[in-house]
Order: structure tokens, then sequence, then C-alpha cells
């Protein structure tokens, strides 16, 4: 059925765990170290209103001879902020001290918005009641980075002394170990990407929730798979047996580093106290930790899972996506530090599956099972209609004409270029660099979705819209090299097959999925994978046009693809067509009785079809064969004073010619060019004549006047292909607003009866010179 989320498939076609056939050297990650779990340092001030994760040693711009002490911290400490210069600076009104070395200035690189930043950080509450000293949500912006650049660092000290940020009324002392970053970066050398590629690290911001170790190992085997070196787990409660065995499991193989983010190693600062269990504070360490080791660093949630480029090889490597964000570095001279990533949603996850389909699960992977994504962003779930308009079909519902999916209102996630020590490092948000918009759009680049994606197995926002049964899905599976590498790497090792196969699983732990019936938007995979299919209906066909075979038994129809009758002629195969007129009868001329260019001379007629070469065809008619133009009956071509007469036409390309007749439509039946009402008024919409039109395929700024418009390529910014594309999902092919938009056959089509008119010969106007 199209309503489910997957395609059962035959027992004995499927790749269980215990005997998938080997698709890489088991032996590749041997070479990675065994990781530590992660302590933080997690220091509380004295006044207890603000936090210390940790200290760093980093390399930053404005000191390139040495690292620079620094600290990521979260909260309230003494500072001020300079509104008067832009960008606003937050001031440090306390001092660093290590040592002998006392009182030397602090600089604070603060968590920016899209508010002034007194707003974010002294203003804004998570909700009515909200105490809490650290950031929140509702854009409660605390997380900060503190550089104490004056400090000398003794690499030759047995013990680092501690580092005491302080002022009159506040004090914190810090003296855990400093992070030091290695001076060698690390490159790829156990996943399927591509060699010697853009190395890339996956900041996982703080995992809950789970009790099955299914989701996680499937989690980080994807990510390997699809290209990415290393991961950060920020562990804030995986405390099954079985999880904890997984996690082991990949720090002895060196592909993660494990983060104790949890409730008691924070002293109570990772729980429902920060937003999210400090997920902007997790992020933040990672980048710190991550800076000139890797070149990217990509940042997503535990139920995010990172795709690229389906169509490169191998497919699904991340490695394009990441290529694009390097060159727009490169392309805007350095402006450019991170990339935006479009957020697809899997809403598959909501479908609740019957008895024998949840038993033919048991031997698919999750990432296998999960294989459907809504078919469009949905609004304003996971983006923001600009400009919107009514529903013709129904005048209670408003659709989306253009819509933004950057950031915040997409549900996007990033990628932050890590390799290059000259960007200097900032506390980061969830969807973006920061919260600040106006700024991301001058330092972010958007990937292009087809390149590198994120897949969200979640959709919490259509549940609560109620738009799960109405949701319209497409296919979205995960590359097959993908899904065989993730199971063959569960079987090379004996702990995760164990923890993996210990006992089924029934679905992503964060979802409850409904009785529901989606729709389903047929694919271009599907239609690839149907052309035998195709091809024999279209052979089946031309035999049963040509009387050499009958409709197979029980069918009464057969389709088949446009100039596929292969065996017959263009003629022979019109003559074959009936139009139903209750169903096309605006497709229909209005009599029978219609004009048509005639040579006495050559006994040539040429039965005018719109948008198909017609203007050429009446200028060759008149000029080359002295034809006129008369009104004659088309229903009775072929017989009597027609019968010596070559009678001819050419037709286009349906799709082609569709363009070309909307165009033509779309100005002739403008508001400015007739009187009466539209049936489709969105197709104008702002616009109050021709100029107006004009200035969004020819805008005012890439002109000098508008005798430029009419010679040269549309450039409007998509505001017209949306309304295209609205009015070709929309229309029903029956009712048209212009005869430009009538289709090809009914207009060589009797009205009286539906059959075709009589034709000696069609010609193609792609191929009209040799027609001619």
């Amino acid at each position: 059925s199209v309503h489910h989320q997957y395609m059962l498939m035959p027992q004995e076609n499927r790749l269980p765990i215990q005997s998938i056939h080997h698709v890489e050297n088991k032996s590749t990650r041997t070479r990675n170290q065994p990781t530590e779990t992660v302590r933080h340092a997690f220091i509380r001030s004295k006044d207890r209103n603000f936090m210390v994760i940790d200290r760093y040693l980093v390399e930053t711009p404005k000191n390139t001879n040495k690292r620079t002490i620094a600290v990521l911290g979260d909260g309230i400490i003494p500072l001020r902020i300079e509104e008067e210069t832009k960008p606003e600076v937050a001031v440090a009104e306390f001092t660093c001290s290590m040592g002998d070395q006392a009182g030397t200035k602090a600089r604070i690189i603060p968590m920016r918005g899209h508010l002034p930043l007194r707003h974010h950080y002294f203003e804004k509450k998570e909700g009515k009641g909200d105490r809490s000293p650290f950031s929140g949500n509702g854009d409660k912006f605390r997380t900060m980075i503190i550089f104490c650049e004056e400090l000398e660092f003794d690499a030759n000290a047995a013990v680092q002394p501690p580092l005491i940020l302080s002022s009159s009324n506040f004090s914190v002392s810090i003296d855990s170990p400093f992070v030091v970053n290695p001076t060698t970066p690390k490159r790829q050398d156990h996943s399927t990407g591509i060699s010697g590629g853009l190395s890339a690290v996956h900041c996982m911001c703080p995992a809950y929730g789970l009790k099955e170790p299914h989701w996680l190992i499937e989690y980080i085997e994807h990510h390997l798979a699809a290209g990415v070196s290393h991961l950060h787990v920020y562990d804030f409660n995986l405390h099954e047996l079985r999880l904890q065995s997984t996690i082991q499991e990949y720090q002895k193989q060196g592909v993660i580093t494990n983060h104790d983010w949890s409730v008691k190693a924070s002293g109570g600062y990772t729980n429902r106290v920060a937003y999210e269990h400090a997920k902007w504070a997790a992020s933040t360490d990672c980048l710190l930790r991550t800076r000139g080791q890797f070149d990217f660093a990509l940042f997503s949630d535990v139920d995010e899972v990172w795709l690229g480029d389906v169509a490169k090889r191998p497919s699904g490597d991340i490695q394009s996506g990441l290529s694009f964000c390097k060159r727009a570095r490169e392309e805007s001279k350095g402006v450019k530090i991170g990339c935006g990533i479009e957020s697809t949603t899997i809403s598959s996850v909501y479908t609740k599956l019957s008895a024998p389909e949840q038993e033919a699960a048991k031997s698919m992977l999750l990432l296998e099972r999960y294989d459907r994504s809504e078919a469009h962003p949905n609004c304003p779930g996971n983006c923001h209609c600009e400009r919107g308009a009514w529903d013709p079909r129904d005048p209670t519902k408003r659709i989306c004409l253009k819509m933004n999916r950057k950031y915040q209102v997409g549900r996007q996630k990033f990628v932050f270029n890590t390799g290059d020590l000259s960007i200097e490092p900032m506390p980061l948000f969830t969807h973006a660099l920061s919260r600040d918009t106006d700024e991301m759009d001058r330092i972010m680049a958007i990937v292009p979705e087809d390149l590198l994606h994120v897949r969200h197995y979640q959709g919490h926002w259509l549940a609560r819209a109620n738009k799960l049964e109405t949701l319209e899905e497409k296919e979205a599976p995960i590359p097959r090299h993908i899904l065989d590498t993730i199971r063959q790497r569960i079987h090379d090792s004996d702990v995760l097959a164990s923890a993996y196969n210990s006992q089924n699983s029934t679905g992503v732990e964060w979802i409850t999925p409904i009785e529901r019936s989606p729709r389903l938007q047929i694919s271009k995979t599907t239609l690839l994978e149907t052309r035998q299919d195709l091809d024999s209906f279209d052979i089946l066909a031309t035999k049963i046009v040509q009387g050499k075979a009958s409709f197979p038994e029980g069918t009464s129809a057969l389709k088949f693809r446009p100039g596929k009758l292969s065996q017959i002629s263009e003629v022979e195969a019109l003559r074959q067509c009936y139009v139903d007129k209750a169903v096309y009868g605006e497709h229909f001329h209005r009599s029978d009785t219609v004009q048509v260019s005639i040579s006495e001379v050559h006994q040539l007629i040429y039965k005018f079809v719109p948008k198909s070469g017609s203007s050429t065809s009446r200028y060759m008619m008149k000029e080359r064969f002295g034809a006129i133009e008369r009104i004659k009956n088309t229903a009775a071509f072929g017989d009597g004073t027609f019968s010596n007469y070559t009678i001819f036409t050419f037709v286009r390309d349906p799709l082609s010619r569709f363009f070309a007749s909307y165009d033509e439509a779309y100005a002739r039946a403008a508001p400015w060019a007739r009187h009466g009402s539209h049936p489709f008024p969105y197709l104008y919409e702002g616009f109050d004549s021709y100029q107006d039109y004009e200035d969004v395929f020819c805008p005012p700024e890439t002109r000098k006047s508008r005798k430029e418009c009419t010679k040269r390529a549309s450039q409007e910014n998509g505001t017209l292909a949306a309304r295209l594309g609205r009015f070709a999902f929309e229309t029903d092919g029956r009712s048209i607003f212009d005869v430009h938009l009538q289709l090809q056959v009914p207009m060589l089509s009797k009205r009286s009866d539906g059959r075709a008119i009589h034709m000696d010969v069609l010609f193609n106007t792609t191929a009209a010179t040799n027609g001619w």
C-alpha cells in the first residue's frame, strides 16, 4: 500500500544483521586511538549564579603568537553593555588572575540574538516564574566565552595554578586541567568518505531519553559511513547497560568522544534549569575542543541525521556539502564562516505499523524502516510564509506563495569552519551560529538541499496542528550502501551485535505512532523502477492500436507514454484519438468551422494550433505558398472538395507548449488587459499594471531602460515561478482561462463527435525547418 512508510520485501531478500555480506574491511578502525570519557570542570561561582564548564588554551586571530587562555561559562557575571558601539560590546567588570599574575583584563564574547544584548542577557525569561541564572528557552542568552588574553600560560609547570575570575562581589576559582587541542589535525581513516577529502566532526547536542541501543548504534554508524570522521557525544542520561556498553565499544574504536553531561556530574546545571540540558554550552565546548583538528564541525540533535548528495558516489557522502561551504568562504573572501543546512521532516516515524508489518520490520534497520518524508515544508512548523494568498479551492484556507526556511524558522542546522583558526570562536545557537539573523545572512551561506541536508525524525508541530493524516509524503530512502555498511559494522563487533540483537526495537523511542494514511507523492526513483513495465505497456498499446492485440482480460484501459507508439506514424496515432466533450469541452473550438490557411495553387491546407509554431506557419503559407486565410468546416476534411488537398499542421512537445501557452495566457488575461474577475487571482497579486509585472522579471536595479526587458532572460526572484507552480498543481486541466491553454488534440478533433479531423501530415516544431 502506498499509505505505509516502507515496501515489504520477501524474507529471503532482506539482509539480517547476522548474515550480511562484507562491504568494508573490519580492521580499518583499529588505527584510531581509544578515547576516555571527558569530565568537565562544572564549577559554580560563589554566588551560584555562574557556571564554568571548562578552561581552554585556544588560538585566536587577535593573538596569533601564542595560545590564549579562555573560559566557557553560562550565567550571570559582572558586565556592562556598551550599546553605542556597533556591534554592541559586553564589557567585563571583573578580572582574570592566575598564580602571580593578578588583575588582568577579561574580554567577553557573548551569545548574540536578534534583539539588543541587554534584552537577551538581562531581561529575557524562559517563562513565568523563571528564576534560573542560566541560558534558557525564550531567547535568554547567557552562554559566553571569556578570554584572558594578558595571562601567560606556563607549559613547563607541573601543575597549573587556579584561574580566578573576580570582582568586588563576584568570584569563581577554576582549578581543572586546561583543554588543549593536539597540534596534528585528524583526517578520515575509517569512514566510507572520499579519501583525502575534507574532514568533519559531528558535535551531537546532549543526548537523553534513549532506553534502547538501536538508534544510537545506527546513528553513529550512519554518520561514519556518510563521511564524518569523529563524533562528540554529550551523554545526559544514557545509563542503560546496553547503551553504556555501546558507548564503551565506540570509545575503544576511537570514533567517539563521550562527555559526562549528567545532572550529577554538572552539579545540577544540565538539568531542566538550562535550555535542553545546556545544549548551547555543549555545542560551544565541542567547537573549542575541535578547532584546528577538523575542517568542519556539524551540529545537531540525536533525532537529526545528516545525509549528503545521493546522486554522487559514494551516495550520501557529505563531501559535496562541505566543498560548497569551503567555496562559499573562498568566494566571499573569508566573510562566510559557516553554512546553514536545510532540514527535512521524516514524517513516517508517526505511522503505526500493522502486526504483519511490525513482524517484517524486525529484520530492518530503523533508518531503513522510516523512508518517507513530508513532500514539502509545512508552515509555520518548519518554515515561515512571507507571502500568502487565499486558496481558490477552499476560501477558508490560505496557502504560501513564498516561504523562508532559513535558520530557526526552518529548523535548520549548521556547519562551522573549524579548520580555519583565523575565525574567532563564538557561543553557538541551535539553528545557526547565532540568533542574529541579519548577521547570519552576512557570514553564513545556505547549502543546497541536494548537496547536504538534515533528516529530522520528529514532527510534533505537525501532530499539534492535526496535519499528520492529510500530510503528503514522498519517498526518501537512505542509500543502500550506507544501510549495508551499518549492518556490516554491527556484525563486525561482537559487543555491538549483542547489544543490537538482544531484543527487537519497536521504533524510535521519542515518538508514539498513530493510525494514519498519508498521501504518497510518486518519486523519480519509483518511476525508474517501473520503466520496464512502462516499456511493455507501450508495446502492447501499439499492437492494440494496430489491431494486432486486444486488452488484457479484465481491463478496458491501458496507459502508455506520449511518443512511445513507435511503430505507427503520428497521423495514425491521431486517428485513434477520442476526446470526451463532457470532460474537455473547453478545449474544443466553438464549432467545427474555423479559420485555416489555404493555398489553392499548391492545394495545401494548414490547420492552426496556437503556441505550436502557428505564427511562423501562417507567415510561410502566405509568403511561400501564396495562401489566404478562410473559414472552412474541418469536419469535412478528407472528403469531397477537400479530397485532393494535403492537410497538415505542426504540433509541439506538450510540456514545452504549456510553458509558452501559460506565458501568453498570463499576459492576455491579466487585470490590466481585460475586465472582470480572474479564476486564479493570486497569479496577479500585487500587480496593478504591466509595469508592476515587468518590474518583477526585469528589476529596475538591473536595467537602464524598459526596452532592455524584451531582449533578455527573466531575472525574477522566484515569485512568478512559485505562482506558476501553484497554478500547475491546482488547475484541473479541464477549465481554462484563455484559449492559448487549450490542448492540442481537442483542437484537432471534431466538436460534433470528439473524433480526430482528417489530417495527412503532422510535423513537429522541434524539426520545423525540415518540415517546411
